[in-house]
């Protein structure tokens, strides 16, 4: 019976993706980004960081439910996710609504301990993530509106210590958008016969014939927003230098390991965010430091 209960368990953890935490660091990333940007150390409080940990897994994990029990007959006829709980019916359409509602819940409880407007800027999102789901029947672009969704926490984290928005923040979230346009669309290379198969539409498959050209335009594009936004937050001369380095290396290795039919590649490079994303907000973090001292 206990043996039972827990297998039963790891299908719910497994279809809020909790057993792959990647795509949840990559939404909370942006969320220190906008924390961290206006440089100002003492209104930093560490609530917010736990807050923003918290609530990007489980927002996540509600989106990536949600995004499942729309696409289960999709998801059947992909062969990189026709093993999902769903798909491969080990959960049950019903018993998968309950577990959104719960993580959303959840995930209500971490937006209400932000202020007022930042849980008014928080909700402000909630039409696009619904809608995200069915593009992929109706456009070429889904990853635009992940793009945005995705990094909708700079806003809110930025709002949350300096109580306004601006350029340099907006800038900033250009910079993830399109970061976000770019490894999402090398992740989508993972599913491009099957979804050519199917009818479902991407990036991916729109730039197939073209992908590192794609992802250099890309790319470029990211690093203007972000330098931008650095330089007229008044960052440290070495910690832009920083950034930029780091960040345009991190593109370069992108594009040049880049295969269109390496699936296990294609994953690694996705994964890389990760890593780029804390980098990033170690280095913004150490220039808080300096214009505290």
């Amino acid at each position: 019976m206990h043996k039972q209960f827990r297998k039963k368990l790891s299908f719910y953890w497994q279809l809020g993706r909790y057993d792959k935490p990647e795509g949840a660091l990559l939404l909370f990333w942006p969320c220190i980004w906008g924390v961290l940007l206006s440089g100002n150390f003492s209104s930093i409080k560490i609530q917010y960081f736990f807050l923003f940990l918290i609530g990007s897994f489980v927002m996540r994990g509600a989106g990536c439910t949600l995004n499942d029990i729309i696409d289960s007959n999709i998801d059947r006829k992909v062969q990189r996710t026709k093993s999902r709980p769903l798909a491969s019916k080990k959960i049950s359409i019903q018993m998968a609504i309950f577990f959104l509602f719960f993580q959303l819940f959840l995930g209500l409880f971490v937006v209400l301990n932000l202020s007022a407007i930042g849980i008014f800027i928080s909700f402000l999102i909630t039409p696009f993530i619904l809608i995200y789901p069915f593009l992929k029947r109706l456009t070429y672009y889904p990853q635009i509106l992940l793009g945005l969704v995705f990094n909708w926490g700079i806003l809110v984290g930025y709002y949350e210590i300096n109580q306004t928005l601006d350029l340099k923040v907006l800038l900033l979230y250009l910079f993830g958008v399109l970061l976000t346009i770019g490894y999402d669309t090398i992740y989508g290379f993972q599913d491009l016969k099957d979804d050519i198969k199917i009818n479902v539409k991407s990036l991916s498959i729109k730039v197939r014939n073209r992908p590192k050209s794609f992802l250099s335009l890309i790319y470029i594009g990211s690093l203007i927003f972000l330098y931008t936004s650095l330089n007229i937050s008044n960052f440290n001369n070495l910690v832009i230098l920083a950034v930029i380095f780091f960040t345009v290396y991190h593109f370069m290795v992108q594009i040049k390991n880049f295969k269109i039919n390496d699936n296990s590649l294609l994953r690694k490079i996705f994964m890389s965010n990760v890593s780029l994303g804390f980098v990033l907000s170690i280095l913004m973090f150490v220039n808080n430091i300096i214009i505290t001292l």
